[in-house]
């Protein structure tokens, strides 16, 4: 290969290649790795429309055997209403108790919403790295995705029980697909504002036992791909910690799509592109999973989440851990990490096509420039750090 290609993605169902491509084509890779979109910009879907901590968290929970009656629900109470205990054997900890209940809630919390009036903001920098290889007999090419990242998520609270969220998302992308052979390294470059949504979300139960959120967003990327998405979170409360499962779904706009990873040499004319799938109508994905949520101590937190989700073609099992620092009422550090234990992308076939400029729909389902590849080695995983406020 030893050229390099710039990528542009102009493969509109009905305009350029047509509606009838070839059944075989018709997967997906909506997931976690990316699509490119009508200009070549690569993106990355956004598997969880707000990032497990980005918008909805939690009240501080009670540390049984420290702090005894320590209201966990979302009911507004300042420290000064708290009083300590008459005796001199409790008055420490009865200031203790009126020091924890000063701070409502640690804003990391996976169920956090601010209170009526009130902001929150979740500003995540966030470093991905999704490859694979595809290929068949005649050769494989090792393709590898990075992407730096930049997201805020804002929210405000309409009532204790009701926020308004809004995000906007910055991407630094890198493609590369590399002939194995030792043939060369083909890439392609992006970067830009590439998403941005609204929403609003609603604490539906908080009891001394139970809370629940549910959510729903519209996301658009900055190329006309819509989504349409639902959350739905539920936890029982344990002295320090929240047990939770999670519930979510996308609705995809991708009419008359076709999409995947394309390089095109202006100089010579060529172009080749790995076809993930083709939509005439919106395509549905989604995610369930199972978490905790624990106080560490004074100011640490940690949450471990296993998510599985079903992404159109294809499904993925993977695990985040986060660790969650707070020092005072209104900021936070949350740094975590996340990977793929699991994903059935591997020993998939999808079609490769090639062509020369301009590409045509005759050219797109003609099979001599179409070939058969089988996926392997798949692979994703990220870090990320959020700075959050609540003010």
């Amino acid at each position: 290969m030893n050229i390099k290609f710039f990528g542009i993605f102009a493969v509109l169902g009905c305009v350029a290649f047509g509606a009838d491509v070839n059944a075989a084509g018709r997967s997906s890779m909506y997931s976690s790795i990316n699509m490119t979109n009508s200009d070549g910009d690569t993106i990355r879907i956004n598997r969880s429309a707000y990032e497990s901590y980005s918008n909805d968290y939690a009240p501080r929970a009670s540390r049984a055997g420290m702090y005894d009656n320590i209201n966990t629900n979302y009911e507004p109470r300042h420290y000064s209403q708290v009083k300590p205990r008459e005796n001199k054997q409790t008055y420490v900890r009865g200031e203790t108790y009126r020091k924890s209940a000063k701070r409502k809630y640690f804003i990391a919390n996976p169920f956090y919403q601010p209170l009526q009036f009130q902001f929150g903001s979740v500003t995540t920098g966030e470093y991905l790295e999704g490859k694979y290889n595809f290929g068949n007999a005649t050769g494989e090419v090792a393709r590898k995705l990075k992407e730096l990242s930049l997201k805020e998520d804002l929210s405000f609270g309409l009532t204790d029980r009701i926020a308004l969220q809004a995000m906007g998302k910055y991407n630094r992308d890198k493609l590369t697909w590399t002939d194995t052979a030792g043939a060369g390294t083909d890439e392609y470059k992006s970067n830009g504002l590439n998403l941005y949504g609204l929403g609003l979300q609603g604490r539906i139960v908080d009891t001394d036992d139970w809370i629940a959120t549910i959510s729903g967003y519209y996301e658009h990327q900055k190329h006309g791909v819509d989504y349409f998405i639902a959350d739905l979170k539920a936890g029982y409360k344990v002295a320090t910690s929240t047990i939770y499962g999670l519930a979510r779904g996308w609705l995809v706009n991708m009419d008359g799509d076709v999409y995947g990873d394309y390089m095109e040499n202006l100089t010579t004319n060529e172009w080749g592109m790995l076809v993930y799938g083709d939509s005439t109508d919106t395509v549905f994905m989604g995610e369930l999973g199972m978490g905790v949520w624990t106080v560490l101590a004074e100011d640490w937190t940690l949450n471990v989440e296993g998510l599985y989700g079903f992404y159109d073609w294809h499904d993925q099992f993977s695990i985040k851990g986060a660790f969650g620092w707070q020092p005072n009422d209104w900021f936070a550090l949350n740094l975590y990490a996340k990977t793929s234990l699991y994903d059935s992308a591997d020993d998939k076939t999808l079609v490769v096509h090639d062509g020369t400029l301009p590409a045509t729909a005759a050219q797109f389902n003609d099979p001599a420039h179409y070939a058969y590849v089988d996926l392997s080695k798949f692979r994703e995983w990220s870090v990320g750090l959020q700075v959050m406020f609540q003010f």
